[in-house]
């Protein structure tokens, strides 16, 4: 875009795009995989890892508070989410659609409080991370209830106010007292950056999780021998184990784990395969994860499973029970819940 002989976007801000969004996209790439853990680690199926989705828009927070120009934010996504794409993502191609609308959403939150720039970045930066969980439940219908839709979006809200707001008020601030970004006339001590505050801000972020903790368990508790298939497929229903007795099989597995090692024996339950076939499974969908009302879960490629009996639920100690013939004993995931396919 031009006007006379100037551009709307100068050389330096081109230069703060491509770094900036190129960081993103490189680091965002294991912050993915950072979630991943988190997920793991702690249990929680329905999104634990938005407690550092505000680390993903930080780059898009700075690219507008640097640049001051209107389109640098959904630019500064583009940016990110090809340089993601390509650097990896567990994502795919839905990687740039998704850094796209998390830079529109930053602006949309940075723009009509600019004047108040410390809280126009904490509300760039939380509608930013909001934008993550929304565009998943538009595209794959994740959360199967308001509830935990609710308290995902609200998780992700307040790591996007604390990991892109807040951190962007501190580092902006750095880079005016180094002479590297040109201070503004009126600088707001309210919103000052020091390690305290931001532990403080952390710690209460993560009390907010702890309680999202709770009552997403909670949630997911209902008959312990019924399972309920979610996410891509054409029919979302429970299945209660016994009413499908015709349709099991045998097979022979070795449990091998890091602490518990069980000799190979026989195993009689229901196929995976059989309960995906008989939701239909949509035709992009690439991976299912089995979830435990504990909230453990474990993630299965669907090209690995759809063709055997590997996977089976059965019923053990009153309780459902993954068998995973071939795969480590972590991959047996107890008190089954839940089948998510995306």
């Amino acid at each position: 875009m031009a006007s006379g002989n100037k551009y709307y976007f100068s050389t330096r801000d081109l230069l703060v795009l491509a770094i900036l969004g190129s960081l993103g996209g490189v680091l965002s790439t294991y912050v993915g995989y950072i979630a991943n853990v988190i997920n793991h680690l702690v249990g929680v199926p329905y999104g634990a890892g938005q407690i550092v989705g505000g680390l993903h828009v930080l780059w898009m927070v700075l690219v507008v508070a640097i640049t001051g120009k209107k389109g640098s934010g959904a630019l500064g996504g583009l940016v990110k989410g090809f340089v993601e794409f390509i650097s990896g993502s567990r994502l795919g191609v839905f990687v740039i659609f998704l850094s796209l609308v998390e830079g529109i959403f930053v602006e949309l939150g940075y723009w009509p409080f600019k004047e108040r720039r410390g809280l126009a970045y904490m509300l760039a930066g939380g509608l930013g991370s909001f934008a993550n969980v929304l565009a998943f439940q538009l595209a794959y219908q994740v959360y199967d209830n308001i509830f935990l839709f609710g308290a995902v979006s609200l998780l992700a809200f307040v790591s996007g106010v604390v990991f892109a707001g807040y951190f962007t008020s501190g580092i902006v601030g750095n880079l005016e007292d180094a002479g590297i970004v040109r201070r503004e006339k009126k600088k707001e001590k309210l919103l000052s950056f020091n390690v305290p505050k931001a532990f403080a801000l952390i710690l209460a972020l993560a009390m907010l999780f702890s309680a999202i903790y709770y009552f997403a368990l909670v949630q997911i508790k209902g008959d312990p021998l019924e399972l309920e298939v979610t996410g891509d497929v054409a029919y979302t229903k429970s299945y209660y184990l016994p009413v499908y007795s015709d349709k099991f099989v045998t097979i022979n597995a070795k449990l091998d784990g890091q602490v518990t090692h069980l000799p190979a024996q026989d195993y009689t339950g229901l196929p995976v395969s059989y309960i995906l076939r008989d939701a239909r499974v949509g035709e992009k969908a690439t991976m299912i994860d089995v979830v435990g009302s504990d909230g453990y879960y474990q993630s299965f490629y669907l090209s690995n499973i759809t063709d055997n009996n590997d996977l089976l639920i059965l019923e053990e100690d009153g309780e459902l029970r993954l068998v995973a013939k071939g795969y480590p004993g972590q991959l047996w995931v107890r008190y089954v819940k839940q089948i998510r396919v995306y």
